[in-house]
Formats: C-alpha cells, structure tokens, sequence
C-alpha cells in the first residue's frame, strides 16, 4: 500500500523522502501516518522495480539531497499495484481500500471502471458471507458478535452505494 501512495505523491513533480513523507500525511493522515523508516524501505523496493528513479542533488554549501520521481515503467508498476488482491485481513483491507480510493486519479477511466466493477463483486460476496453468518441457526452469535455484524453488513450496503456514486471518467 505504501508503494501505491508514495507512486501517487510524486507523480507531479520530484520530492524528498520528508516531502513524500509530508504530503502522504497531508493528502492520507485520516487512514495512515507511515514513519520515515516505512517510507525509505518502500523507496528501496521502487527504486529496485525501477519504478522511481533517484536524482541527488549537492548545494553550493555542500548539503546533499536525495529526490525521487516517477519512471514511465513506475506508472504501470503503480497499476499492477493497484490491482493486486487486497488482504483477506478486513483491518488491512480497508486501510488498502482507502489507499485505493485516494490514488484512483492516477488511473484511466477504463481501469476505474474495472476496479469499481471488481469490488462490488468483492462486496457482493462479503455482504452475502456476513448475511448468511447472521441468518445461520447453528452459529451462536451473541448478541455484540450480532451488532458488530450488522454494523458491517451496513458499512457494506453504504460502500456499494458510494461506489455507486463514482465518477470513472
């Protein structure tokens, strides 16, 4: 998930680790705050995909700076990223689906599409599992296990909904 937001902060313009940092907490705080020692990893593994390159920079006062931009091949990178399956963790899922939702702009609207399309299936599925679990006679739910089911369920229905609503153009 990292990758994906670092990919999308610098897709304008080349940034500093502490910028990228920055601009992730900026744009993605409500959902992620990742640390320097998140990021520079991440960097690493781009820069490896050669999804990043690295340009550094050394002041008239000596000072180096490191800054980092999108390859051309990094735009495809950040599609495959994209795509990839999401966590089977629901915790890990939404945070990945926040990630996603904040970095759609990067995509062509076909591949908007496609993803909405994807994870209303995806949806689909979950709501159908969760009804099923509520619905099933021999699952003893207590009565927080059932709240905490129907808070989903309906978390689910709203997520459809907004999908709904989304612009793929």
């Amino acid at each position: 998930m990292i990758e994906i937001l670092i990919l999308y902060i610098i897709h304008k313009r080349e940034k500093t680790i502490y910028s990228i940092r920055k601009d992730i907490i900026e744009i993605f705080g409500t959902f992620t705050k990742p640390s320097i020692g998140t990021i520079y990893p991440a960097l690493k593994r781009l820069l490896k995909e050669k999804a990043v390159e690295l340009n550094e920079i050394t002041s008239s006062g000596g000072k180096k700076s490191s800054y980092y931009s999108i390859t051309k091949h990094g735009y495809d990178y950040f599609k495959e990223l994209f795509f990839e399956s999401g966590s089977d963790n629901p915790s890990l899922f939404y945070t990945q689906l926040q990630a996603r939702f904040g970095t759609m702009g990067l995509l062509k609207p076909e591949d908007r599409k496609n993803f909405i399309t994807d994870f209303t299936k995806k949806m689909d599925i979950y709501q159908f599992e969760i009804e099923n679990k509520l619905n099933d006679e021999f699952i003893e739910l207590d009565y927080y296990q059932s709240q905490l089911l129907n808070r989903t369920l309906k978390e689910i229905k709203n997520l459809k909904e907004y999908l709904k609503g989304l612009k793929t153009d």
